[in-house]
């Protein structure tokens, strides 16, 4: 009897461990990316997923530290940046182990929104996926890991196809890459393309492709798209650029989707929307240091209007806010801007009104800026404030009167932990005015009331209400 049940049970564990294995084979895929020449494979991480190994890269930065400007010398910025990423393309479930040489004592999963479940053998870290996500993880000392798991691409992109730059896997060095009318950018999985993008003028143009466009640390404005209409990219790794990684200027019909950008350098935005109108910005990752996206309205004549910001995951590295309206706020406004679903890992630095926050509205111009929601926003970590409105005297970055901030909702919004919410206005024409808080908690704890210490209110800030 105890032979038979034995038996039984060694046969129960096979099916049950065949059946598990088999739910993989059979529901999921993964496609794995050729490793890139001349690009360092990681030291520190072996990654495998549904037991098929991932290629990993070592990135370090190689910039001249003794050239940096003062204002960018931070603990964590006068010295090389280093992170290893890991990119591949799948569906259905996945199940991700991570080995590393030394036994793991501390690991942390970013967004911690996600609730991944973390199992830790010695040195491996495993946990599953339902899908495609991008991933952040921190395990003990280590430098971080990027973990890219991008959807299918849907297309089948030829270089033989009419109006296509096409770069397929390996390296190309093409320099800047002028994009016209209804042509596509395709950068294929187990590319990299050194140069940027330029495009002015033209309608119905793509940047595609799971492959990264890599900035060298010398391509400066590494994409620069001005005066277009229907304006996508999709699945790129943005990197390394000189300055502002992309610059979108007077646009209208714009689409960011499951784009990573990555930056290392000083004033290194990630994407900045510059007196454009319907403009969507959705499921992308951003590390960055400057601010990770920064809607801005410096021209007269350029009003921002139809913003979505959504389902994205922000580390503002240096100097950076996740989320930004301003600083320059030039036009006659900018209004309907809604960001939704997104999760600010850090935000961190120094600024000119005294420090970056997980997201703000800073008024640096006349423009009257209204109609903004923000809503189920997860903030991990903001260490100088939490939220700012601030309407300035105009002049921290230009030589504008001041404007007005006016209609903000903040509802499902968490903090994890304490700091000051800053709420101002200039004088008594401009004003920070009509500000709701519904739903919203700082360090597990609801926001119940103006009375609470985080709120910092100062002069010129009328109709505040917290629900």
């Amino acid at each position: 009897m105890k032979n038979e049940f034995v038996l039984f049970m060694l046969l129960f564990l096979t099916v049950s461990i065949s059946n598990v294995k088999a739910s993989y084979d059979n529901n999921s895929k993964v496609i794995v990316y050729p490793a890139i020449p001349g690009l360092k494979t990681s030291d520190l991480y072996l990654i495998k997923v549904n037991h098929r190994e991932i290629w990993t890269e070592k990135f370090r930065t190689n910039m001249n530290i003794g050239k940096l400007p003062d204002w960018f010398i931070e603990p964590y910025t006068k010295v090389q940046q280093e992170i290893h990423q890991a990119s591949f393309s799948c569906n259905g479930k996945l199940q991700i182990s991570i080995r590393v040489t030394d036994a793991i004592k501390k690991v942390s999963i970013h967004p911690l929104s996600r609730k991944i479940k973390i199992y830790v053998c010695k040195n491996v870290l495993t946990f599953s996926l339902p899908g495609p996500d991008k991933l952040y993880i921190e395990i003990d000392s280590l430098p971080p890991l990027f973990v890219f798991a991008n959807p299918m691409e849907d297309e089948n992109i030829s270089p033989d196809d009419p109006g296509v730059h096409y770069f397929g896997p390996g390296v190309h060095r093409p320099g800047y890459i002028t994009v016209k009318d209804n042509e596509t950018v395709y950068i294929a999985p187990g590319a990299i393309v050194y140069g940027g993008i330029r495009a002015n003028g033209v309608n119905n143009i793509r940047v595609i492709g799971c492959g990264i466009l890599d900035g060298g640390f010398e391509f400066k404005q590494m994409v620069l798209v001005e005066n277009c209409k229907d304006v996508l990219f999709d699945g790129v790794m943005i990197r390394n650029g000189d300055g502002w990684t992309n610059t979108l200027i007077n646009c209208d019909g714009l689409k960011y989707n499951n784009v990573k950008v990555l930056s290392f350098c000083p004033s290194g935005d990630g994407i900045d929307p510059l007196g454009s109108r319907k403009i969507v910005i959705s499921n992308c990752f951003l590390r960055c240091t400057d601010d990770c996206i920064a809607i801005k309205a410096p021209a007269l004549d350029q009003v921002v209007d139809d913003v979505l910001v959504t389902d994205n995951t922000m580390i503002g590295f240096a100097f950076s806010d996740g989320v930004t309206i301003g600083f320059e706020t030039n036009a006659k406004s900018i209004s309907n801007v809604t960001v939704r679903d997104c999760d600010v890992i850090l935000a961190r630095g120094g600024s000119r009104v005294e420090g970056h926050s997980g997201f703000s509205i800073i008024c640096d111009g006349p423009a009257v800026i209204s109609n903004v929601l923000y809503e189920n926003i997860r903030v991990e970590k903001s260490e100088i404030k939490l939220f700012e409105l601030d309407v300035t005297d105009g002049t921290k970055y230009g030589v504008g009167s001041p404007g007005h901030i006016k209609n903000i909702k903040l509802k499902n919004i968490s903090w994890a932990y304490e700091g000051p919410i800053v709420l101002k206005g200039f004088d008594e024409n401009h004003q920070v005015q009509k500000v709701t808080f519904e739903n919203c908690t700082v360090a597990g704890k609801p926001l119940r009331d103006l009375k609470t210490k985080v709120m910092q209110i100062g002069k010129f800030v009328d109709d505040i209400v917290v629900e």
